[in-house]
């Protein structure tokens, strides 16, 4: 396997030495070839110079340093890199270490039967607030879209190239929250396979987004979905 991780990153000082070196031991001890493909995100603490003097000694990590757009643009912009250097996987993770890489395993042993493999968090450690969160988006999204996706930002996701290829240009450039939409586009064409997963709490830092802002991005990704669901 040829293997592309994107991991999204913005103000994670606090967290991203400790998620990269942890992740670097289980794909390593999997015998892989592969790459870590961090998008720092305009980060404002020194997130970038601890990416950047972690890369001088590690061939597998690639630093991209672009504008701030938001966590799922910055997974878009680490996708087409992945799709343009011909990687033939693509496995998104986040960077504050609420993914475990404990699963990764059984998403490597799931992919020789499916095309695309999702988490599911049936336990989450980040408070009751955003797994009601994360029940609310499912409904939403069935509700304007009449599609069922399980967990729709899950950052925990495994997806063969051809899967993601044929997709990723039918999300528009100012879709915010683009992994969401991602999902409903993969879950109707690929039809996802659901992996269950738990969900750690942060390693430390705090969220770029809190979680009584999602009031406002859920308005958003509603007008949002409504627009673009003639296309899906």
């Amino acid at each position: 396997m040829n293997l592309a991780v994107v991991m999204p990153v913005y103000n994670e000082e606090a967290n991203i030495e400790k998620v990269l070196n942890e992740w670097l031991a289980m794909l390593r001890n999997q015998k892989l070839s592969f790459n870590i493909i961090v998008c720092n995100d305009g980060s404002t603490d020194n997130t970038l110079s601890i990416l950047e003097s972690l890369a001088t000694n590690t061939k597998e990590l690639k630093i991209v340093n672009k504008e701030n757009s938001g966590h799922g643009q910055s997974c878009l912009c680490g996708y087409r890199i992945a799709l343009v250097n011909g990687y033939d996987w693509i496995f998104q993770i986040d960077s504050d270490g609420q993914c475990d890489p404990k699963y990764f395993p059984h998403f490597l042993s799931c992919s020789k039967k499916h095309d695309v493999i999702y988490g599911y968090r049936i336990y989450r450690e980040d408070g009751f607030v955003r797994k009601i969160i994360s029940r609310v988006v499912t409904i939403l999204i069935f509700f304007t879209t009449y599609n069922f996706v399980k967990d729709a930002n899950v950052p925990f996701r495994l997806m063969k190239r051809d899967t993601l290829q044929k997709v990723i240009d039918r999300i528009p450039p100012d879709f915010y929250l683009a992994n969401i939409l991602l999902s409903i586009l993969q879950n109707k064409h690929d039809d996802i396979h659901w992996v269950s997963i738990g969900f750690r709490k942060r390693f430390g830092g705090e969220p770029s987004v809190k979680a009584f802002k999602f009031l406002k991005h859920g308005f958003r990704l509603f007008k949002q979905l409504l627009k673009v669901r003639k296309m899906l």
